[in-house]
């Protein structure tokens, strides 16, 4: 085993900062050389990746306003403080998105520029191929995450019972859905539902935007970036890019309606292009965007 030392030094000459690196045996690779190029493959992801941080505008602060405290209701207080706590926290996985998104992409053009059919570059393909597909997919976790933390932040915005859960048991934070959410704002006007106090004393204009937002939000990109994180959470690896490194699952129910199934099967082609779906985040993120802060504007402490 030997060691690299990488070195950063500044335009004068002076040494600002230094790590060793030690290379691993790699069967097959010059370590030292794949050690070096994979290391300074990584340096560049992280300084270039804000070539592309312009493809998901930054998002403003969403609770720097203080919060409106009710010092003669307590659990009012408590609530207006947790809607200010939960924007900071979208606000939060806004920015991890954007710059999980854009370092994906800077990957995505240094796995390209591994173009030779030589093992060093196959090896190096496929590594920041992975890391890439780590970045984009941590981007896709904080973005679908804020769906659930609007129903939250709506949950709190109008108290207790709005949607009818039982805070003390565990878990009851699984019972906060989008569904749950729209069933409990559509009862709006109708005594008959039961519909929440809060709700009812909410003026018409301010309800209409709000239902404009909740209505607007998923569109038919925003459906279909959820179905690809769904996939990738419950089943089986979606292939991207190369589908050599992807798994092939048989269905014995599909072969039990009629369609043969296969012993040696090998996927040749990948069910998704990085490029596709790097353009399908950028339109939900835009859209996403938007939504948080007309939401923003309704719902807040």
């Amino acid at each position: 085993m030997t060691n690299l030392k990488l070195q950063i030094t500044n335009e004068m000459g002076r040494v600002m900062g230094e790590y060793t690196i030690e290379c691993l045996d790699r069967p097959g690779l010059n370590s030292e050389e794949y050690d070096s190029r994979y290391t300074i493959d990584l340096v560049r992801a992280a300084s270039e990746r804000h070539e592309y941080l312009s493809d998901f505008p930054e998002p403003p602060p969403l609770s720097l306003v203080s919060a409106t405290y009710y010092l003669d209701d307590f659990k009012r207080a408590v609530r207006l403080k947790n809607v200010n706590e939960l924007w900071q926290e979208i606000h939060t996985l806004l920015l991890g998105a954007r710059l999980n998104f854009a370092t994906s992409r800077v990957l995505k053009c240094l796995e390209d520029e591994h173009s030779e059919a030589t093992d060093e570059d196959l090896n190096a393909r496929f590594e920041l191929h992975l890391d890439k597909m780590e970045r984009f997919h941590l981007a896709i976790f904080e973005m679908t995450r804020i769906e659930d933390l609007i129903v939250r932040i709506v949950y709190e915005f109008f108290g207790d019972q709005f949607i009818d859960v039982d805070e003390t048991k565990n878990g009851w934070e699984k019972k906060l859905t989008w569904n749950r959410m729209k069933e409990a704002l559509n009862k709006k006007g109708m005594p008959e539902k039961n519909p929440h106090h809060a709700l009812e004393a909410m003026g018409d204009r301010e309800y209409q935007e709000l239902m404009s937002v909740v209505r607007r939000y998923r569109t038919p990109e925003v459906l279909e970036l959820i179905q690809y994180r769904d996939i990738k959470t419950h089943r089986v690896t979606p292939s991207v890019d190369h589908p050599q490194l992807a798994v092939e699952v048989s269905s014995l129910g599909a072969s039990a309606a009629g369609s043969p199934a296969t012993l040696f099967a090998s996927r040749t082609n990948a069910e998704y292009q990085f490029l596709e779906l790097y353009r399908l985040a950028k339109k939900v993120y835009a859209h996403l965007l938007r939504m948080v802060l007309e939401l923003n504007e309704i719902v807040h402490a």
